[in-house]
């Protein structure tokens, strides 16, 4: 079946035009086309919809759901094409990650920030200053413009902390290892949040990203987990 309107060729069964997507059966208003307007070119014939190929639509689209999307093609805007795939750089901390990837590899942020409205520029941070509130882990990553990571350190630091003290009392070999493990990384996120906090706020990567601390929970979790088996298993043997 070819439009009348558009002339693209649709299946036989179709209500709807994919082209253009007019309801077949419907009256095309003659409408000319303004002085001086060249009229749209045509579709090539036996081709169907706007691929070319997609059967045409069951019903049209929704447009009023559509959202307009500004797409930077220039080579140093943030989306780029490389070789034979396209990548976006992230507007907080500068990482080039493959356009599959909706977050940024290293600090989280959502590529969905490159489309946002321009905002006012953010107020410089003093790096010495977020260092010395990094004394608790994650204001200094909070002062230096990243509340949620900040959120995250604080919240993983009283978590280890805290297991640490509640085993410390335990002579088993199996808990020495866990309270070894958990101390090491209480020790780390402190000290390295306050060495993230002074780089985010001096506009710099920061050491620890979202992946490596979800990596670090999850293996202290499976320490804990296996610590709690072999005492219980040496509790029945014994």
């Amino acid at each position: 079946m070819r439009c009348p309107r558009c002339g693209a060729t649709n299946p036989a069964a179709a209500d709807w035009c994919g082209q253009c997507l007019m309801r077949f059966g419907a009256p095309i208003p003659a409408v000319p086309p303004p002085a001086g307007v060249a009229s749209p070119a045509r579709p090539a014939a036996g081709r169907s919809g706007g691929d070319g190929d997609a059967p045409a639509p069951s019903r049209p689209p929704d447009l009023a759901q559509t959202v307009a999307v500004r797409f930077l093609a220039s080579q140093a805007g943030p989306i780029r094409k490389a070789g034979g795939r396209l990548e976006w750089t992230c507007q907080a901390c500068g990482t080039v990650n493959p356009i599959d990837e909706m977050a940024c590899r290293v600090c989280g942020s959502s590529m969905i920030e490159l489309f946002r409205p321009p905002e006012a520029a953010r107020p410089a941070r003093d790096p010495a200053a977020a260092a010395w509130l990094s004394a608790v882990p994650g204001l200094g990553t909070w002062y230096a413009g990243q509340p949620a990571q900040g959120v995250a350190r604080f919240v993983l630091w009283l978590w280890w902390l805290s297991t640490t003290v509640a085993f410390w009392s335990r002579p088993e070999l199996a808990f020495v290892l866990v309270k070894v493990s958990f101390l090491l990384a209480t020790a780390a996120v402190w000290a390295l949040s306050a060495v993230d906090a002074h780089r985010l706020a001096a506009r710099r990567r920061p050491l620890l990203g979202p992946r490596t601390l979800a990596v670090a929970a999850a293996g202290l979790c499976l320490a804990l987990v296996v610590g709690l088996v072999a005492t219980l298993g040496l509790a029945r043997g014994s």
